[in-house]
C-alpha cells in the first residue's frame, strides 16, 4: 500500500501538476520539427537559390530559419525549467515522505538493515530525479522522430538511407548488450557502497574503542579490502559507461563518414545534388542526437531499477500505526504484563515466555540476569518499540505500542545507558526543542544540578552541542542532561537501564538521590550492574530460561553473574 502511494502521489503528481507530461512531450515535438529547418535552408540553398542567384529568397529563408533557430531555444530553456523545477519537487517530496516513512516504520523490521544500508537507500532519490523529472519522457518523445528522419532522407536521397539505417540498427544492439553487462555490474557498485556505508558507520561512531584497543591497523586492514572491492566495482561501472559514451560518438562519425562518401559518389553520378547531401548530412547528424540520448538513458536505466527497489524498501517497511487515538488516563504508573512472550524470530527460542507482572505506583523492581538474557528488550516491550509475540502489556491501562509515542512520553521516562544529545543548544535538548515545557525542564535541571554546571558557561544554555569531542562540556554532564529531558515530562514510570554508566561521581550521586526521592510517587524498573543503584528496588528478579524469578540474591546462577565482591555484599 505505501509503495502504491508513494508511486501514485509523487511520481504522477508531479509528472502531472508541475511538468505536466502534455506539454513536454508537445515541446519536445515542436523542438524536433523546427529541427527540419536547418535542412530545408540547405537543401534550398544549394539546389535552388545559388544557382538561380535568389538573393531575396535567401534572405527571407535566413530570416525564417533564424525565427526557427530563436524559437527552439526559447522552447529548450522553458522545458529545461520545467524538468529541474519537477526533479526539485520530486527529491523534496520523496525525500520528505521517505523519512517520514522511516521515522513511523516499525522498530524491529527497521533494524534488519544497517544504518550504511539506508543511507543508500536515501542517496537512490537524488539519482531517481532524472527519470521522474521527466527527462527519459522527452527522450522517448525524440525516438520517433528518427524514422521521420530516416524517411525524409530516403525521400532526399534514395538508397542512402540504408546507411544511417544500417548503423541505427548495429547501434542499437551493441547499446542492448552493453545495458545487460551494466546491470550486473550496478548490482555489485550497490551491494559494496552497502557495506561500506555500514563500515564507515561502525568505524565513526566506535573511534573511541578502536583507539583505546589499539585495533587501528585491523580496521584498517578491512578498510583496505572493502577499498579494493568498491573500486573495482566503480571501475567496472565506469568502463561500461565510458564504452557507451564512446561507442555513440563512434558511431556518429562514422555515419557522418559513410553518408559524405555514398552521398559524394551519388552527387558525381547526377543521382543526387549538392543540397540533397547537404540537407541528408544533417538529417543524420539529428538521428544520432535521439538515439545517443536514449543510449544514455539505456545506461543509466539500469541503475533505475536498481534505485527504485531500494525506494520501494524504504516504503515497503511496515509502519508503526497506532489505533489508540483515545485520551489516555491520567498517568497512574500501573504496568500489567499478562502472559507476554517475545521472541525476535519465530526459528529463535523465544527471550520471554508467558511472564506475568504487575506494578503500580510507589512499587520498584529490579531485573538482573546474564548478558543478553533480554532485560533491555523488555523494557523495550514496555515502551511499546517491540510488540510481545503473544500475550498483553498495558501501561495505565493502554497497550503502549498502540499509543502515540508524544502520548506517551508524559507516561513512561527513559534513562538509557548513552543518552542521545541532538545538534542543538542545550536548552533545546532538555525541552526537546520545544515540546516539553521550559518551566518543566528548568525545574528537571536544577534538581540533578545541570543549571548550576550550565551557569560556568559563557553562552549558558545557549551553549550549541553536536554530540562530539569538540563540545564544551563533559560526557558526564551530557549524560545529565538526557536525564534531565526524560524527567522533565514528570513520569510516573520510570525505566533506568544502566543509566549511570557514563554518570561521573557527582552527576551519579544526584541520579541516585533524584531516584530515591522519586520512587515513592513512581513505578520504578531498574535494570543496572551497580548494586547501590539495585538497592533501590523493593524487589529483584532474575531473568533465566525466559522466566523472571523473584529471588533472594542467593541463586546459584547469581555467582556466574555478579562480581564476588558484590556477592558478599548481598549475602
Amino acid at each position: 500500500m505505501a509503495q502504491k502511494t508513494w508511486k501514485n502521489s509523487i511520481s504522477a503528481d508531479i509528472l502531472n501538476k508541475t511538468a505536466n507530461s502534455f506539454y513536454l512531450m508537445l515541446s519536445t515535438m515542436v523542438i524536433n520539427l523546427l529541427a527540419l529547418a536547418m535542412p530545408v535552408m540547405m537543401l534550398q540553398t544549394y539546389d535552388r537559390i545559388l544557382p538561380s542567384h535568389g538573393m531575396g529568397t535567401l534572405v527571407l529563408l535566413i530570416s525564417g530559419v533564424a525565427c526557427a533557430v530563436i524559437l527552439e531555444v526559447g522552447l529548450r530553456m522553458a522545458r529545461s525549467y520545467l524538468t529541474g523545477w519537477a526533479g526539485a519537487v520530486f527529491e523534496h517530496k520523496t525525500a520528505c515522505a521517505a523519512m517520514s516513512h522511516l521515522l513511523n516504520s516499525n522498530v524491529r523490521s527497521f533494524e534488519k538493515h544497517g544504518a550504511g544500508a539506508y543511507i543508500q537507500k536515501m542517496a537512490a532519490i537524488s539519482r531517481l530525479r532524472s527519470f521522474y523529472s521527466g527527462q527519459a519522457l522527452m527522450t522517448m518523445v525524440d525516438l520517433p522522430f528518427v524514422l521521420t528522419f530516416l524517411i525524409l532522407i530516403a525521400y532526399i536521397g534514395g538508397d542512402i538511407v540504408f546507411v544511417p539505417l544500417t548503423l541505427f540498427l548495429f547501434f542499437c544492439i551493441i547499446s542492448w548488450l552493453v545495458g545487460i553487462r551494466l546491470k550486473k555490474e550496478v548490482k555489485e557498485q550497490d551491494f559494496s557502497d552497502k557495506i561500506r556505508y555500514n563500515f564507515l558507520i561502525e568505524t565513526l561512531t566506535g573511534i573511541h574503542s578502536i583507539k583505546s584497543q589499539g585495533l587501528e591497523k585491523f580496521f584498517f586492514r578491512r578498510n583496505d579490502r572493502l577499498q579494493t572491492r568498491i573500486s573495482a566495482a566503480h571501475f567496472q561501472v565506469a568502463l561500461s559507461n565510458n564504452f557507451a559514451l564512446n561507442s555513440g560518438m563512434l558511431f556518429g562519425q562514422i555515419m557522418t563518414i559513410s553518408v559524405v562518401s555514398y552521398g559524394a559518389i551519388k552527387v558525381l553520378n547526377g543521382d543526387m545534388g549538392t543540397g540533397g547531401l547537404a540537407a541528408c548530412l544533417l538529417l543524420s547528424g539529428r538521428i544520432m542526437q535521439p538515439v545517443q540520448r536514449a543510449l544514455g538513458l539505456w545506461t543509466r536505466f539500469q541503475s533505475f531499477f536498481i534505485d527504485r527497489k531500494e525506494l520501494e524498501d524504504i516504503f515497503s517497511l511496515p509502519s508503526a500505526s497506532y489505533s489508540d487515538t483515545a485520551p489516555l488516563p491520567q498517568p497512574t504508573g500501573l504496568i500489567s504484563c499478562k502472559k507476554v512472550s517475545f521472541g525476535y524470530s519465530e526459528k529463535e527460542q523465544l527471550l520471554f515466555d508467558s511472564i506475568n507482572l504487575s506494578l503500580t505506583t510507589g512499587q520498584s523492581i529490579s531485573l538482573i540476569g546474564e548478558q543478553g538474557s533480554g532485560r533491555t528488550t523488555f523494557l523495550n516491550l514496555l515502551m511499546g518499540i517491540y510488540k510481545p509475540t503473544s500475550g498483553q502489556i498495558t501501561i495505565n491501562g493502554a497497550n503502549p505500542s498502540k499509543v502515540s509515542p508524544v502520548k506517551l512520553a508524559s507516561h513512561i521516562g527513559y534513562l538509557p545507558e548513552r543518552g542521545i544529545i541532538f545538534n542543538g543548544t542545550i536548552m533545546e535538548n532538555i525541552t526537546f526543542f520545544g515540546t516539553i515545557p521550559e518551566k518543566d525542564a528548568l525545574q528537571a535541571a536544577d534538581n540533578l544540578g545541570v543549571s548550576e554546571a550550565v551557569a560556568l558557561l559563557p553562552n549558558g544554555f545557549k551553549t550549541t552541542l553536536s554530540d562530539s569531542v569538540t563540545d564544551p562540556i563533559p560526557p558526564g554532564l551530557k549524560q545529565r542532561i538526557a536525564i534531565t529531558r526524560a524527567l522533565a515530562t514528570k513520569p510516573r514510570i520510570i525505566l533506568f537501564d544502566n543509566a549511570d554508566r557514563n554518570l561521573d561521581r557527582s552527576g551519579y550521586n544526584l541520579v541516585f538521590k533524584i531516584l530515591g526521592r522519586l520512587k515513592k510517587n513512581t513505578t520504578l524498573v531498574i535494570v543496572s550492574d551497580d548494586r547501590n543503584i539495585l538497592r533501590l528496588a523493593d524487589k529483584e528478579y532474575f531473568i533465566a530460561d525466559g522466566q523472571f524469578r523473584e529471588t533472594a540474591l542467593i541463586d546459584s546462577k547469581l555467582f556466574s553473574v555478579l562480581p564476588h565482591r558484590e556477592l558478599r555484599a548481598c549475602l
